[in-house]
């Protein structure tokens, strides 16, 4: 081999070797930026709330003299405390205006046509209670009760229900029909297990799925003009889905009589629901969701005069051979 040649393959090696050093400095550089890219997003990506505590209070008023009629109001609500600050103050207005929700409808904020009504209140009475029924890193789901009397809370005792559930890294509230694709086979599958739980005041029929089929997609149909068909949903501490309909009376509907069941709820499995799921992103937290957070108690929480758990009107009743 001449000396022309030597030189032309060390040249030749020289050039793989310079080749070789940038392949493994490239792969280096790559590998260091993926590491580093890695590192940001799991620092920056949402990892959830956990140590933050859900404590619940109580607005009350007895009998005060703002008003031309008498007021008792015990309404329940939750506040949330350990949360970025932001999300935490919307998070809490949306948690009080929930509670007030029929209160303010009937007494704080009236209509027109709720104004007149008032002018034949004696007592305006409500009694809210709420359940933190889920809170996991991620979602925050509350379910309200409430026992409500509009004109005197003897003949006119009404009944109400209603969910919030909320994205805790962002304020975001999640209503059915967000979740959930509300058609007619859903509406089949709830009207199955309401029947099986109300019987004849839930009738498995068609006339009675299709008048669902219109409440749930907040169409009021025939009966719009008397009433509001809110449906609601909360999840359980078991992660199921209770699921149903609160059927409130405007002005047009109230009538005396004894206390009446305004509320129609049942409580379905994941594994029900999850053909009918959307593309919400409340599936992914709640795929991922764990319990988190801590729920305390109500300490000084009052009994409602009128609506209570012993207060007279029951007795009233029960004695009239109404449970």
């Amino acid at each position: 081999m001449n000396e022309m040649d030597l030189e032309g393959k060390g040249q030749s090696e020289g050039k793989k070797e310079k080749k070789l050093v940038v392949l493994i400095f490239s792969v280096c550089i790559a590998l260091i930026i993926g590491i580093k890219a890695y590192t940001m997003l799991a620092e920056h990506s949402p990892k959830g709330q956990g140590d933050y505590t859900v404590q619940k209070e109580q607005y009350y008023v007895q009998y005060s003299e703002q008003y031309d009629y008498l007021e008792v109001l015990t309404v329940e609500y939750p506040r949330l405390e350990g949360t970025e600050e932001e999300t935490q103050t919307l998070i809490n207005q949306l948690l009080y205006d929930t509670a007030m929700d029929r209160v303010n409808y009937w007494h704080f904020e009236p209509d027109e046509e709720v104004r007149k009504l008032q002018e034949e209140y004696t007592i305006f009475s409500s009694d809210v209670r709420c359940d933190v029924a889920y809170h996991s890193q991620y979602l925050l789901s509350v379910d309200f009760k409430e026992i409500y009397a509009p004109i005197d809370p003897v003949y006119y005792v009404y009944s109400a229900e209603r969910g919030i559930n909320l994205d805790l890294m962002t304020g975001e509230v999640y209503e059915l029909a967000d979740i959930l694709r509300i058609d007619e086979d859903f509406i089949d599958l709830w009207l199955q297990a309401a029947n099986r739980k109300y019987g004849e005041e839930m009738p498995y029929e068609e006339e009675m799925r299709r008048y669902l089929l219109e409440w749930f997609s907040g169409e009021g149909g025939e009966e719009g003009e008397s009433y509001d068909f809110r449906p609601f949903f909360h999840i359980t501490s078991e992660k199921n889905f209770s699921i149903g309909l609160s059927v409130d009376p405007k002005p047009e509907g109230i009538t005396g009589s004894a206390p009446k069941n305004n509320v129609y709820s049942v409580i379905l499995p994941w594994s029900d629901v999850e053909p009918y799921q959307t593309e919400s992103e409340f599936w992914s937290k709640y795929e991922e969701s764990e319990t988190a957070g801590r729920v305390l108690e109500c300490p000084d929480r009052q009994e409602n005069l009128w609506l209570g758990e012993d207060a007279g009107v029951w007795q009233y009743w029960l004695e009239r051979g109404i449970e």
